[in-house]
């Protein structure tokens, strides 16, 4: 019976603190203590400082470097892939107009990542779960974009090298590259250094997640569809469970295992709205599918950080 509380303390520590977070924000975007603006530019900030930052720190402290995780990569790039081409043949099978299909894939395979997969992993593993995170956030990143303007494309020319160029220019797949050497040659990092990045990326979370709820939108809920709730089904349930289950036959556990789950079962994410828009698919349809899976969420992830918390660690 202890160690049954323990797994449910375990889990309330893990996954309290990140939706009390989203809460604060929707109560200050209801409020209006925070806007628009706001959110725009906390967003940007996040996206272009304050997450590279924490991911470079993340990975140049560690002592293991990408070549010792190569089985781990090489799964979640498999991972990725088989959770599109489930959400396309589950998008096929329900038979929608082309806008919607592409929305509807997106949504259903592209995970909140930098966000909330990445504040899971460090609340539930600390330092260890940051590394893993930052890791496998670099990997999946790119591929996640490739895969959306595949489904997302109708019948426009794709200007693959511009998408290919866009990618590369990312702040966090620089920030990790710029890590790696860190991490391999054990290089120190300036005390300076590490103080002001600290203080940085001690930024990323809170602020990153006040925005997420203060993007939460009521009215996207109210014209929620039967079909949002199949992306929440694909999302939070079908996709993580397929890829957990895989995982766990892979032979991954432990902390490898609990990021594998933990990045994947998290909600959709706010960049899929974007995408959706920019080209041309429903991006309302979007919307729906990001509130509804972040709240949902806040049930499915505890459910799989409970059930991780109770497997054997080896």
């Amino acid at each position: 019976m202890d160690m049954y509380w323990q797994s449910l303390l375990f889990t309330l520590e893990t996954t309290l603190p990140i939706f009390i977070l989203v809460l604060l924000g929707l109560l200050l975007r209801r409020r209006s203590v925070i806007d628009d603006a706001f959110i725009a530019t906390s967003s940007k900030l996040v996206f272009n400082i304050t997450l590279p930052v924490l991911m470079f720190m993340a990975v140049a402290r560690s002592d293991s470097g990408a070549g010792q995780h190569l089985p781990l990569i090489g799964f979640v790039l498999s991972a990725a892939l088989l959770g599109a081409l489930l959400s396309a043949l589950w998008a096929g099978a329900l038979m929608l107009s082309v806008p919607q299909r592409g929305a509807f894939i997106q949504a259903s395979f592209r995970s909140n990542l930098g966000i909330i997969g990445l504040a899971l992993c460090i609340s539930a593993y600390g330092e260890e779960g940051g590394v893993l995170g930052a890791l496998l956030l670099a990997v999946i990143t790119p591929v996640y974009n490739l895969l959306a303007v595949f489904f997302l494309t109708r019948q426009q020319q794709v200007r693959w090298l511009a998408q290919l160029r866009l990618i590369l220019s990312n702040p966090l797949i620089i920030a990790i590259v710029l890590a790696v050497p860190f991490s391999a040659l054990q290089w120190p990092l300036p005390e300076v250094a590490l103080r002001v990045g600290n203080s940085l990326a001690a930024m990323t979370l809170p602020l990153a997640l006040i925005g997420v709820g203060g993007s939460l939108s009521f009215a996207a809920l109210r014209r929620g569809s039967a079909v949002v709730l199949h992306i929440v089904t694909l999302k939070l349930l079908v996709v993580p469970v397929i890829i957990a289950v895989a995982a766990w036959v892979c032979g991954f556990r432990g902390v490898e295992l609990g990021v594998i789950c933990l990045m994947f079962a998290s909600p959709t994410a706010a960049a899929a709205f974007v995408m959706a828009r920019s080209m041309g698919a429903d991006a309302e349809l979007t919307a729906n599918a990001i509130a509804l899976t972040t709240i949902g969420s806040v049930l499915t992830v505890s459910g799989f950080v409970y059930v991780l918390s109770l497997l054997p660690l080896v």
